[in-house]
């Protein structure tokens, strides 16, 4: 399984691996990936894809039981007998009653498990929901081929590029007590937010850009390039929110450019992973964090270290 139009875009060179969780390190192992989208609300074409096909293993980068309802469950019945590895990156919604009884049939049917977060991990492990000796943390990271070949430099503002669950409130505050010069690029909405607020709020603050786009990978290179040239990039996040790994995609980019990072803190991350970074919570933390960065080049997470990890659980 996987994102065709996302993976056009990485064979152009136009965005990082590490969007496709692993699927392009394996196909630059030697294996042979079939790109596939995935068909809401068509029960059967996992079914006619197994049955045309014929592969050793199905990868799922994004586990979705709505998605994949009629294979999860005939390999949970062991009515197919073929290996299912996919990516959980949400801890299941629903803890009790029918839907987590169903959650947990259908969850049988995986093989293993990847997460994003340990915590997510282990909430899931202790709901029940999936044994540990199933599950594991690869620790996904950024693609350093891609980012190597980014001309980078170290300009004089701050940019936040981010679109999910991004509280641009305290963004916005903190930048008009220290006036340094902040770059919001953005889409105008994502996923039930609505951002085309941002430019009336910002247009008589001068040190804030707002930069509003459509919501589609496509423009991942306009991003990439405001990223490379800034100071340090920022990722605010709505604290209601902070029931996931919400920002980590933005965590990767600071990775591969080597640039330094202001984030939220969110418990989902652990706090190796953010430890080089600059974690905030109040908007007396973003002045502080803004005025004196902090930064250290760590390389631990990355790609090809998180293929290694998968690899023995994906190639059976």
């Amino acid at each position: 399984m996987g994102h065709p139009p996302t993976y056009e875009l990485y064979k152009a060179g136009k965005v990082p691996s590490h969007w496709l969780y692993g699927a392009v390190e394996m196909e630059k192992d030697g294996h042979e990936v079939i790109w596939e989208w995935e068909r809401p609300g068509k029960l059967l074409h996992d079914i006619r894809m197994v049955w045309l096909y014929k592969p050793d293993v199905v990868f799922i980068p994004t586990m979705n039981v709505n998605n994949h309802f009629i294979l999860l469950l005939q390999t949970a019945m062991r009515l197919i007998r073929l290996p299912v590895v996919a990516y959980m990156h949400h801890e299941p919604s629903s803890k009790s009653g029918i839907k987590a009884v169903l959650y947990k049939l259908l969850y049988a049917g995986v093989s293993h498990f990847f997460f994003l977060s340990e915590k997510t991990m282990e909430k899931t492990i202790k709901g029940g929901f999936v044994p540990r000796k199933k599950c594991s943390v690869p620790g996904w990271g950024p693609d350093m081929d891609f980012y190597s070949k980014v001309e980078k430099k170290e300009g004089d503002y701050f940019v936040s590029t981010g679109k999910e669950n991004r509280d641009f409130n305290i963004l916005i505050e903190a930048f008009k007590k220290t006036g340094q010069p902040l770059k919001i690029m953005t889409a105008k909405q994502h996923a039930g937010n609505d951002y085309t607020w941002l430019e009336e709020r910002c247009k008589e603050i001068p040190n804030i850009e707002v930069i509003l786009t459509e919501n589609s990978g496509n423009v991942y290179p306009q991003m990439l390039s405001l990223m490379a040239g800034s100071k340090a990039l920022v990722c605010p996040l709505q604290k209601e929110k902070l029931n996931y790994c919400v920002g980590l995609s933005t965590i990767a980019d600071a990775e591969g450019l080597g640039k330094p990072l202001i984030i939220t803190r969110n418990s989902y991350h652990s706090e190796a992973r953010l430890k080089q970074f600059n974690v905030v919570e109040t908007v007396e933390d973003w002045v502080e964090a803004i005025s004196n960065l902090k930064h250290t080049t760590r390389n631990e997470f990355t790609m090809a270290h998180c293929w290694e990890a998968m690899r023995t659980e994906v190639i059976c």
